[in-house]
């Protein structure tokens, strides 16, 4: 009996044609060797096309093997990629179904950047606005204002508990104020985990400036932002008293510390943030959610001032090399949005002398 053939055909089973062209993507070279024209690709990118791209040789071998003896770009041909989809979409979404034949396209012109390409991205252009209208993501119940207040009452209710334990008091008042972090400067996952407390946060005269190097960005691209004035003092308590806690006997340079002394790890966040996340707001959210609510505010509270959602985000602004223009627009965009929420704060009674945790 043979072994069946997986959905996804991992990367060590791959033909060598196929490896071979996909190491020429990535290659490391200098002006005289050249370097692969996706070189700049972040790992996260490199392994959702690698999973993409086993999605398609899974189906050749299964259905057309013959193929196989063609060279990679020969292979991706409109009969081909017809029956490739007729299969997938009896069985994904439509989103992913899109995904996966975007992916095929942007591997297919990095392969072979000469090559006529344009009746696949035609079909992946189609594609995405079928899944624009059969994927409308569902509204989140929550406003940035609201998470922002909640969040905060929440550190002032976690201080003020003298039933909890040092280390339930710490775990808890990192949580709180991961959830503040986020809603007021809505950062991607791998960012919020990859902050340290000496490289990337620096206090200054008025509070906490956190500054982002190109490693730490999706686009690699250097960025900063000053942490609102509100969440100065909560860091601070943060950082004096309840993350020395959460370290124990242990060390570690990384922000945000796990209740058994180490940094915070992806999955861990993914455990542990849908489920404090309702807790305090009634509703499960991860960390992408986060910039879809801030985005979400501004286009519905403030649509004169919707430019800022790009700002806020972190795409493509507060670029290191441009810092005086984006001085202007990425942190006057950090302001515009902070003062919208400290507007609605107040319009849902969250006073700032209300909601500002003491130290103990």
């Amino acid at each position: 009996m043979t072994n069946p053939i997986p959905l996804v055909l991992l990367y060590q089973d791959w033909p060598q044609a196929d490896k071979s062209a996909w190491e020429a993507l990535f290659a490391e070279g200098d002006i005289f060797d050249g370097t692969g024209p996706c070189a700049s690709w972040s790992e996260g990118s490199r392994t959702k096309l690698r999973q993409s791209y086993g999605y398609w040789l899974s189906w050749i071998k299964r259905h057309q093997p013959a193929l196989l003896d063609q060279s990679p770009t020969d292979r991706i041909t409109k009969k081909a990629v017809r029956g490739y989809l007729e299969e997938a979409e009896v069985r994904v979404n439509a989103m992913t179904l899109k995904n996966m034949i975007c992916d095929l396209y942007v591997l297919a012109k990095a392969m072979e950047p000469s090559g006529d390409w344009d009746w696949l991205n035609k079909l992946s252009n189609r594609l995405v606005h079928l899944a624009d209208r059969k994927s409308l993501p569902k509204s989140i119940p929550v406003t940035a204002d609201e998470v922002f207040v909640k969040s905060m009452h929440w550190l002032q209710d976690v201080e003020g508990d003298q039933s909890f334990s040092d280390i339930k008091r710490a775990i808890h008042f990192r949580a709180g104020l991961m959830i503040a972090f986020l809603i007021s400067r809505p950062v991607r996952r791998r960012t919020l985990l990859a902050l340290t407390t000496d490289r990337h946060l620096r206090k200054t005269s008025e509070g906490f400036e956190v500054h982002l190097s190109a490693e730490d960005t999706k686009d690699k691209k250097e960025r900063w932002f000053t942490l609102p004035k509100v969440l100065v003092q909560p860091m601070v308590s943060y950082l004096d008293i309840y993350r020395p806690v959460l370290l124990g006997s242990k060390t570690s340079n990384a922000l945000w510390i796990s209740q058994y002394g180490d940094p915070i790890t992806p999955d861990g966040l993914s455990r542990e943030l849908p489920k404090v996340a309702q807790r305090l707001l009634g509703v499960e959210l991860r960390t992408h959610k986060f910039r879809h609510i801030a985005a979400t505010t501004v286009a519905e509270t403030d649509p004169e001032h919707v430019n800022i959602i790009r700002d806020i985000l972190g795409h493509a602004t507060l670029d290191m090399s441009q810092k005086h223009y984006n001085r202007a627009t990425g942190l006057s965009a950090c302001d515009d949005y902070q003062s919208l929420l400290q507007a609605k704060m107040k319009a849902l009674g969250g006073k700032r002398s209300a909601i500002a945790p003491k130290r103990r």
